[in-house]
Order: C-alpha cells, then structure tokens, then sequence
C-alpha cells in the first residue's frame, strides 16, 4: 500500500508558530492601550466614589430626619472633620441614639456653608451639630460640600432646609 502526500506538508524551516520578536510586538500594544485606559479609567472611578460619598451622606442625612420624628427628637449629624463625619441615629432599633463615625473616601474633604453666607468652613475648625427635632426640622440652612483633590476640585454638594428638606447636586463625569 502507498502512502500520498499533499504538497502543503510543512518544512522543517517552516514553523507554524509566533517568533519571539512578534509576541513582544503584542505584550507591547496590550502594555500601550491599557495604560490609557487605566488614565482614562481612574477620573471617573474617583467621580464616582465622590458621588457615592455625597448619596452616603445625603441618606444618613434623612435617616437622621425620620429617625428624629420616629422617636420624636434626638437624631444629629455633626460635622466635625474634614475627613468624615458623625451619625447620631438610632442604628440598632433600641430606641436610642448610637454614634457612628463615618469615612469619607480617599483625597475626599467635607466644608459647610451657612446660607446666605458663602464662607466654607472647615469642620475640624468649627464644627456643626444638624439637630432634627420632633418634626424633622432643622433650626438652620446647611450647604454641606464634598470636594476630591484629585479631580481638579471636582465637587458635589448637599443642601439641608430648615424644614429638614435635602436637596442634592451630584453629577458623574
């Protein structure tokens, strides 16, 4: 019995894999496009870790607020640090107020104004107790703002009313 051959048999010269110059060439482009995405990536990972930080607050903020008409008074934010803050609600059911530090992200800052003044202050300096009464009132305005270093001074912001009403303005870009 004969055996045939196609004509496309390989060569021993011949190989079908990638020299080692072309697998560089690769690791190479790879190296390139994902250096800039990761550029590109992080602004936006940090706008959104301050747009989180900023709903965080907000929350606690109306949290505090129907805990104080819940048990008809006793609930705070106090802002005490440009770093972070402090939630005075009841967190754990038991009818009574637990502090609670809370962390702000990374290269993140807390200021307050009171409108209409547009002086910021800064929390570690001066701090400011939010009180809520029965009603979930406030006794004044607070413009609470967050502010990422990293982002050319991107900021957010959070507005409480003396009627305990919030208003936030957050963006993602």
């Amino acid at each position: 019995m004969t055996t045939r051959f196609s004509k496309n048999v390989l060569s021993a010269g011949n190989s079908a894999g990638v020299s080692v110059f072309e697998l560089l060439v690769v690791v190479a482009i790879v190296a390139i496009i994902s250096a800039v995405s990761i550029v590109r990536f992080q602004p936006a990972t940090r706008s959104l870790k301050l747009a989180g930080a900023t709903r965080d607050l907000s929350t606690l903020l109306e949290k505090a607020r129907a805990d104080s008409v819940q048990r008809h008074g006793g609930a705070s934010m106090v802002l005490n640090d440009r770093y972070g803050y402090t939630a005075n609600i009841d967190f754990n059911r038991v009818g009574s107020a637990t502090a609670r530090n809370i962390a702000l992200p990374l290269e993140t800052t807390l200021r307050y104004s009171l409108p209409p003044a547009t002086t910021s202050i800064d929390p570690a300096v001066t701090p400011l107790t939010i009180n809520f009464d029965w009603r979930g009132r406030t006794t004044q305005t607070v413009l609470i703002t967050l502010t990422d270093s990293t982002l050319n001074n991107f900021s957010s912001s959070v507005m409480v009313g003396p009627a305990g009403d919030l208003s936030t303005d957050t963006s993602v870009s």
